[in-house]
């Protein structure tokens, strides 16, 4: 938590930074989108198109990879964009301990 002036100071700075290099901000205001659903569901369809190719070409070894395209095909039309990722949704998920907490 800030203080007041430490936090005018902080938001001078970024104020300062956005006026600067507009181009720097525009950047890194790029980094917090997440893909477009148009573009998950394509890679997807993708996923599953392949598949089968896969199971033909690749014997066993290419099953195990369409089971595996297969299934993250699928997480990617289940999963919404935009939801908490750090959310502990799977079964297979540990919970999660901050660093130097006790057990």
């Amino acid at each position: 938590m800030l203080d007041p002036n430490e936090k005018s100071q902080f938001d001078g700075m970024v104020t300062r930074l956005r006026i600067d290099d507009p181009r720097f901000v525009r950047r890194i205001d790029r980094l917090d989108r997440r893909p477009r659903p148009q573009l998950r569901k394509a890679v997807a369809v993708f996923l599953w198109m392949m598949a089968p190719l896969c199971v033909v070409l690749g014997g066993w070894t290419g099953f195990f990879i369409a089971v595996v395209a297969a299934g993250y095909a699928a997480r990617m039309v289940v999963k919404r964009p935009g939801e908490d990722p750090d959310a502990d949704d799977a079964w297979w998920s540990l919970p999660r301990r901050r660093p130097g907490a006790s057990l």
